[in-house]
């Protein structure tokens, strides 16, 4: 009855260290999808703030392609992060 309950113990406690770690790998996984969303959305609106400025600069037209590109950069953000998570499921 002893050598059952000691083995029954055995294996409680190899299935808790599996659970442990299962869970602190999804925590860092998903700690790295938060980052990776985070820098796809700002770096597209930066990249397409800094183009519209750019354009405007050398047309002299100045919140025009800076607001077309603000626009763009977002709406591009905003597809990478649905594809993104499209790939997720």
């Amino acid at each position: 009855m002893q050598n059952k309950q000691a083995k029954l113990k055995e294996k409680i406690k190899v299935l808790e260290e599996k659970n442990k770690n299962i869970k602190k790998n999804n925590s860092s996984n998903n700690l790295n999808l938060g980052i990776r969303i985070s820098i796809d959305l700002v770096s597209t609106i930066t990249v397409a703030v800094l183009i519209g400025l750019g354009i405007d600069k050398i047309f002299s037209t100045h919140p025009i392609f800076f607001i077309i590109f603000l626009l763009l950069g977002i709406i591009t953000g905003f597809y990478n992060i649905i594809r993104l998570m499209n790939k997720l499921k």
